[in-house]
Order: structure tokens, then C-alpha cells, then sequence
């Protein structure tokens, strides 16, 4: 028996309707997997864009530590998964360098906290 025609919209709005609210579930399990986060090794308690901090040790973008094992920014160490300077970490929301955290007031590297020696280099948004 065939439908009617206010019966096969009926039922195709049901479908649209089903199909609207499953994939917003399976999209929003989606990042669940993925890693938050960086590694400790990372963090640090000064902004490493200062240029006070500029020859800091323990600073990635000091010329000395170009090519140390342990800075993000070696060539070696550009999938490590725990690297902000991962592609693979691009949109991650804690990471510094993402775009849509540009302007966030703690992240250093927001043109208002260029010369801010406060202001620590770690993840954001963390819950302390």
C-alpha cells in the first residue's frame, strides 16, 4: 500500500528529525577521545614571549635550545602528542596557540600580555 502524500512528509520529517538528533550525540563523543591537555614538561611559570625571558634555560625559543630534546619547537618533537606545536593540536581548547584563544586573558600570547612577566606559559582553561 502506497502513503499518502501528507503521510510520506510525515515520515520523512521523522527521519530528518531522528537523523538531527543523532548526529549531534555522535559529533559531541567525537573529541571525548582525543588528549586534553600538554605534558608538565611544557609548562612553564613565566611568559616565555617576554623579552626578558628571551635566554631563559628552560625556554623553547632561546637559540641555544633549538635542537634540545625536550623543546617543543625541535623538529624531532613535532608530533609528539603532548606538543601545543602539534598540528594535530591545533583546536585544542587548552592550547595557547589556537586561534580562538588569542585574546584569552591569561594566554601569553595575547598582544596585551606581551610585557607581562605574570603571566605563566601552561594550558588554559585548566580547573585547579
Amino acid at each position: 500500500m502506497l502513503l499518502g502524500h501528507w503521510q510520506s512528509q510525515i515520515a520523512r520529517l521523522a527521519m530528518w528529525g531522528v537523523v538531527l538528533l543523532v548526529l549531534p550525540l555522535l559529533f559531541s563523543l567525537t573529541p571525548a577521545s582525543a588528549e586534553q591537555g600538554f605534558a608538565p614538561k611544557y609548562e612553564r611559570d613565566y611568559n616565555i614571549f617576554n623579552q626578558i625571558n628571551k635566554y631563559q634555560p628552560d625556554n623553547p625559543l632561546n637559540r641555544i635550545n633549538a635542537y634540545d630534546p625536550k623543546n617543543p619547537l625541535n623538529p624531532i618533537n613535532q608530533y609528539d602528542p603532548g606538543n601545543p606545536a602539534n598540528p594535530m593540536n591545533q583546536y585544542n581548547p587548552s592550547n595557547p596557540y589556537n586561534p580562538l584563544n588569542q585574546y584569552h586573558p591569561n594566554n601569553p600570547l595575547n598582544p596585551m600580555n606581551e610585557y607581562n612577566p605574570s603571566v605563566p606559559f601552561q594550558p588554559l582553561n585548566r580547573s585547579r
